[in-house]
């Protein structure tokens, strides 16, 4: 009877796990199909909403040009030089901060205040710090990034369940392995949480650098068409840093899949 409700039960898990794209997928054609008949047929101003079919012809036609290309790749060097050491940073730092009570005493309000403050506040103090240009918009992406991943590590360290460290020390593993053995694979799904927080963070404060001191990025884009009112250039520049905030997201959620299997989705 066991055997039969198990096998009754896996094609069941299987057939939802398939339904979702497709759920998804209809979803968004949907909202598509109905943008592009209110925005053709002028039901609400085109000039201020376009629709799918002018933003798809102005895509083409900004790539062909080179500025859509030049400005993508100056945001992508940006964030990619200022996160990857919030990422090292920020897990060495939340680690630090876990097994050491009294640091963890010293930062916390620190560290609270720094994630509730609005980052974009900070983009003129980090100006007078680093100047205007490369390094300043890069300082914004660390700041922004670091801090969850900093808060959620900790947290993740602290909810290790005491068997795993037990386990491990039994086997004769010192400090060092019982770290790497136990307490980093244990709190890994907390610190994937805090580096795809970190994401979401570090490109909104780093378009809204790019909107106000750099000359070269799709902030910039964006203040320039928003200053013209071009409403198919903005929503082709909000769509790419929409598809580069997705494809991070999904990157990193593959990344979790790879390092810890047993927290696949079920």
């Amino acid at each position: 009877m066991t055997l039969a409700i198990g096998t009754t039960r896996r094609p069941a898990l299987s057939l939802r796990r398939a339904a979702r794209p497709v759920i998804g997928t209809a979803a968004v054609a949907s909202f598509l199909i109905l943008w592009q008949i209110v925005g053709a047929n002028e039901i609400i101003r085109s000039d201020l909403i376009s629709y799918p079919s002018e933003i798809a012809e102005t895509f083409v036609a900004m790539s062909l040009s080179g500025e859509l290309g030049r400005n993508v790749l100056a945001t992508l060097g940006e964030f990619v030089q200022g996160f990857i050491p919030a990422c090292l940073f920020g897990i060495a730092c939340g680690l630090a901060f876990a097994l050491s009570r009294r640091l963890r005493y010293l930062t916390a309000p620190l560290f609270a205040a720094l994630y509730s403050a609005p980052m974009i506040a900070f983009v003129p103090i980090i100006v007078v710090w680093f100047g205007v240009g490369r390094d300043s918009k890069i300082a914004m992406v660390f700041l922004a990034g670091v801090v969850p991943i900093i808060i959620n590590t900790a947290t993740g360290v602290n909810e290790v369940s005491e068997s795993w460290v037990r386990a491990v020390r039994a086997f004769g593993a010192g400090k060092w392995q019982i770290i790497t053995k136990a307490i980093l694979p244990g709190a890994l799904p907390a610190v994937m949480a805090g580096i795809r927080l970190g994401v979401g963070r570090a490109i909104v404060s780093l378009v809204a650098a790019e909107m106000y001191v750099s000359i070269l990025g799709i902030g910039r884009l964006i203040q320039v068409y928003s200053n013209s009112g071009r409403a198919a250039e903005i929503f082709v520049l909000v769509g790419v840093v929409s598809v580069f905030g997705l494809g991070c997201v999904m990157a990193l959620r593959s990344l979790e899949r790879y390092l810890a299997p047993w927290r696949a989705e079920r």
